[in-house]
């Protein structure tokens, strides 16, 4: 995997640019599993190294692409750092990550990174709500996944699994952030707008059609107008970072269906290549041509349920049925994988479930043909028809400059004119993008129109993807790697042979062990970065897993997104960055 530490991580002589131009700042250096660099801060130095790194020319590590922390219970070098702050950013410039750390004692608070991202809002909130960790000058620290009464923090180490609460209190519903400030209303005097005795608090949500899951919008309205939203999230929070620490590598595939259940194939396949680079496993080609077919089918599905119910939301219900009875045509083909339909656990770590049958790649290819005049019949539909433009056009408008502020990835980020994705600028060794050719089609606007259009194009790409994964894709050869840590015996040697019944025995009961270390690999998801940064310490569980969910990060811009707009034109921007619900809680 030398290709994957050269060409997506820092490179030896920026590390020796930062650690000259910081200084003391730094307190120490090394390298994780997958070569990326990793710098140690103090609290003190934090900002500065932080504001360094995003604004010095040449390096611009500009994007953050995720804030997370984990639980060390003091085993830092003094013996007193418990928990380890951690922050993995993303250079536009040199599309390549660096990663910070600080660690902090028990009750120690950090400085935010809210002046730097807006994104930072909410990754720090999750940080409070789940580790207790608090942040000096952030704007809104409050508990974000779990319920306000909620007492302790679950991710600390010393959180038992099964502890569970009981609530005999309603609870508190925070309207009151939603008051005008003071000074916030005009007088009758000096303006002509509708006044604060007709201001409207209403509820989208959390069970609404509109929200398309348990997502809740608090709004403040006058008339028609959103003068001010706090969207809120967690009502389908499962703890799955909390459980991956308590189960076994393999046992934990199947949790990551249930996060985008739109796409489960990719979550599938990105979570197994994370344990891979741990394990430094390199998967036969077969396996990496069927991954990455894979991948494409479910960036497919996901794009033609979101375009869909967008679509429907506006009134648009026949453009919906197109796109429903092809999805449907390929949950089939993902039948035939692996005999399920939506929550696939197709891979394996060092490969797949199963080898796939004869019959799949012609039943693929004939797919694809019949699906191209489908998608150019959805187009003439839909794309040019006035009402939907009217809709559509200018709404919803997010700058490259917000996008990048707010960590959007995928095609909202790629619709407000940041030219990036991993497929093309990061290709993962373990999966076969290099062999195909593709345009990343870009949009100006940042809006729900652009939105629409750039995943509509993306289909046509990913069909152009796989009829050239297709053609290449070889038709013999293993699909597991062959390494008896993570292969499971066939059925018919563990029926026959002692040895082969006790390795099957160990492997599900026990897990295979992975060595100490740390990653974090991500792929170019459908609805944007999907990444896992794990952390080991050896054995058959993870210290630590952090799930890099697309929504968490786009939902956070829907209040800004929607301000000063009506609340029909709320529905489509909501529609339009396609949030959810398993993914965006976990």
């Amino acid at each position: 995997m030398a290709y994957f530490a050269e060409k997506t991580n820092a490179t030896d002589q920026q590390l020796e640019r930062i650690v000259a131009a910081q200084g003391a700042a730094i307190l120490k250096t090394e390298k994780d599993r997958a070569g990326c660099p990793v710098i140690w801060v103090s609290k003190t130095s934090l900002m500065v190294v932080l504001k360094f790194l995003k604004e010095a020319d040449g390096l611009e590590f500009n994007f953050l692409a995720d804030l997370t922390a984990y639980d060390d219970l003091g085993s830092g070098e003094d013996g007193s750092g418990r928990f380890v702050l951690v922050y993995n950013l993303f250079s536009l410039r040199n599309l390549n990550r660096i990663r910070i750390k600080l660690r902090l004692k028990d009750q120690e608070s950090a400085p935010t990174a809210v002046p730097l991202w807006a994104a930072a809002n909410w990754a720090e909130r999750e940080v409070f709500d789940l580790f207790g960790i608090k942040f000096d000058g952030h704007p809104d620290l409050r508990r974000i996944l779990l319920d306000i009464r909620w007492e302790g923090h679950p991710l600390r180490k010393d959180y038992p699994l099964r502890k569970y609460q009981l609530f005999t209190t309603p609870e508190q519903i925070p309207m009151e952030l939603l008051r005008p400030a003071p000074g916030e209303v005009k007088s009758v005097e000096d303006s002509d707008e509708i006044f604060d005795d007709s201001r409207m608090y209403v509820n989208l949500g959390p069970s609404h059609p509109a929200t398309h899951g348990t997502l809740r919008v608090m709004a403040r309205l006058n008339g028609e107008t959103i003068e001010k939203s706090i969207s809120e999230m967690g009502y389908l929070h499962r703890a799955k970072e909390k459980i991956a620490e308590s189960t076994t590598y393999h046992k934990f595939i199947p949790h990551t269906d249930r996060m985008n259940y739109c796409s489960a194939l990719a979550n599938n396949v990105v979570y197994t290549m994370g344990v891979e680079r741990l394990m430094g496993l390199e998967i036969p080609e077969r396996a990496k041509y069927i991954r990455t077919i894979c991948v494409e089918i479910a960036r497919i599905i996901d794009h033609l349920i979101c375009v869909g119910i967008n679509a429907v939301d506006l009134g648009a219900f026949s453009f919906f049925l197109y796109g429903f009875h092809q999805r449907e045509e390929a949950y089939t083909l993902i039948e035939m994988l692996c005999g399920a339909r939506l929550t696939t656990s197709y891979t394996r770590v060092g490969g797949l479930a199963i080898e796939p049958p004869p019959e799949f790649l012609p039943a693929l290819k004939k797919w694809i043909e019949n699906f191209e005049p489908v998608i150019a019949e959805m187009d003439k539909l839909l794309t040019t028809n006035k009402i939907w433009m009217d809709r559509t056009v200018g709404i919803g408008a997010f700058s490259k400059e917000q996008a990048l502020a707010y960590s959007f990835t995928g095609p909202c980020a790629r619709a407000s004119n940041i030219n990036i994705d991993l497929r093309r600028d990061q290709p993962e060794p373990l999966l076969k993008y290099d062999a195909v050719s593709f345009d990343v089609p870009i949009g100006r606007n940042g809006d729900v129109y652009d939105r629409y259009l750039i995943r509509m194009e993306e289909i046509r790409q990913s069909v152009s993807i796989l009829k050239q994964l297709v053609e290449k894709c070889p038709t013999t050869g293993s699909v597991w790697v062959d390494d008896k840590r993570v292969v499971i015996p066939p059925k018919e040697r563990v029926h026959n042979s002692m040895e082969a019944l006790i390795h099957h025995f160990k492997f599900f009961m026990e897990g295979f062990d992975v060595p100490p270390g740390e990653a974090y690999t991500c792929i170019e998801g459908p609805n944007g970065e999907v990444g896992f940064y794990i952390q080991s310490k050896g054995g058959p569980r993870p210290w630590r897993t952090r799930v890099r969910s697309p929504s968490f990060w786009m939902y956070q811009s829907l209040d800004p997104m929607i301000k000063g707009q009506k609340i029909a034109d709320m529905v489509a921007s909501l529609g339009s960055i396609n949030i959810i619900a398993g993914e965006l809680d976990r």
